[in-house]
């Protein structure tokens, strides 16, 4: 399961420490935690752009209409890996990153060599992953995954602390899953200038960059959860977050 830590929303008020333990990354210590509110079905759709393809900012297009549409039940990572597509233009920030890089290739992207490309909750399709063009057929994807049951329920909120961000993960199994599950936590960021190649093969310099990712905040696969995956089960623990990855020139 991924949880998306936006880098516009990493301030609330100090919450109570009894029960938790500070670490980072994929190593640390779990508590039992308390039933999740929201047991809503979300869709995450992880987007693989470049500000070298034209064809991307149609896509763009199409995503912004389905987070209006869908609100906070869709999740949105853009992610720029090593193509040449992805090389930035001119002076513009470098939004590309190693983390971003392996999951493209883990996930067939990078192999196919197609952008705009998207997947939505990681869907496998036969020794591989479902992807798609996300310049149309958006909404049919995002309504496949909604209309599935959820299995886990997560709470998160983020401060921060005297090392970093705070990140307080609470999480409630809703059904019993077998084997080992993992959670990924990631830093994303909206509002990033970087000239943008359009669909008529011009360059636009004050191209907006939404939803950009920065960093895995967790080991890249996933923070291991200590927990024995039946219904009812909940958990909770602290991440503390203290170095983003910089934004290259």
């Amino acid at each position: 399961m991924l949880a998306i830590v936006s880098a516009a929303a990493i301030s609330c008020d100090k919450i109570d420490e009894n029960n938790y333990i500070v670490y980072s990354g994929a190593s640390g210590e779990w508590f039992d935690g308390d039933a999740v509110a929201d047991h809503s079905q979300r869709a995450f759709l992880e987007k693989y752009t470049g500000v070298r393809c034209n064809n991307c900012p149609t896509a763009d297009q199409v995503i912004a209409a389905a987070s209006s549409q869908y609100g906070d039940k869709l999740v949105v990572v853009a992610i720029h890996d090593s193509n040449t597509l992805q090389r930035p233009i001119g002076e513009s920030p470098d939004m590309r990153s190693d983390d971003g890089n392996a999951w493209s290739n883990a996930l067939g992207v990078f192999g196919a060599g197609e952008y705009p490309m998207a997947l939505v909750n990681r869907k496998p399709s036969g020794n591989g992953w479902e992807r798609f063009n996300p310049v149309g057929g958006v909404s049919t994807q995002i309504d496949e995954a909604l209309a599935a049951a959820p299995s886990v329920a997560l709470a998160i909120s983020a401060n921060h602390g005297d090392a970093g961000v705070d990140i307080d993960v609470n999480l409630e199994y809703l059904a019993t899953l077998d084997g080992k599950q993992t959670l990924t936590l990631v830093l994303i960021e909206d509002g990033i200038i970087a000239t943008q190649k359009m669909p008529n093969h011009s360059d636009s310099a004050g191209y907006v960059h939404n939803h950009i990712l920065r960093d895995v905040i967790t080991d890249l696969w996933g923070a291991d959860i200590d927990a024995n995956g039946q219904a009812g089960t909940c958990r909770k623990a602290r991440f503390t977050y203290t170095q983003a990855n910089p934004v290259r020139h």
